[in-house]
């Protein structure tokens, strides 16, 4: 297989995942999103490799007393971002960390078996309604309603 340049995966990003992020509520622009509900902060980054050909997904949270912040929790919703945070899970990351393969690096190889974008964006999209749904009402500490 052989996958395709990061330009055009942000490109599906933006086109697919970023009106679903808007539809959930989320607001900023590519690759840092934020949703404020009543003071509890749900955050997501999209994090490229830094050779390319793959990337992840952060999330993280800012409670109301902003406890998970270690850099000025003063700081407005709107600015806030995963870096900020202490607590952190990478989407799709069961057992640890996970990295989305999509193409080549900039040194030619693979990390991991790249997926076709479509693909990516489907399952991205489909991560985001459930697992950080859920992990994010658990640090809420409401019960999921999936």
């Amino acid at each position: 297989m052989a996958g395709v340049d990061r330009a055009a995966m942000e490109r599906s990003l933006k086109e697919h995942c970023v009106p679903a992020l808007r539809r959930a509520g989320f607001k900023g622009s590519f690759p840092d999103f934020y949703r404020d509900t009543e003071g509890f902060v749900a955050l997501v980054n999209f994090q490229f490799y830094s050779s390319s050909g793959s990337f992840c997904v952060n999330l993280s949270y800012a409670d109301p007393e902003r406890s998970n912040i270690s850099f000025r929790p003063e700081t407005p919703a709107r600015d806030l971002t995963v870096s900020h945070a202490r607590e952190r899970k990478r989407l799709g990351g069961a057992q640890g960390d996970k990295w989305y393969s999509f193409g080549p690096t900039s040194y030619g190889e693979f990390r991991g078996e790249p997926v076709q974008i479509e693909a990516l964006v489907k399952t991205i999209n489909s991560l985001l309604q459930s697992e950080a749904e859920v992990w994010w009402q658990s640090k809420r500490g409401l019960q999921a309603s999936a």
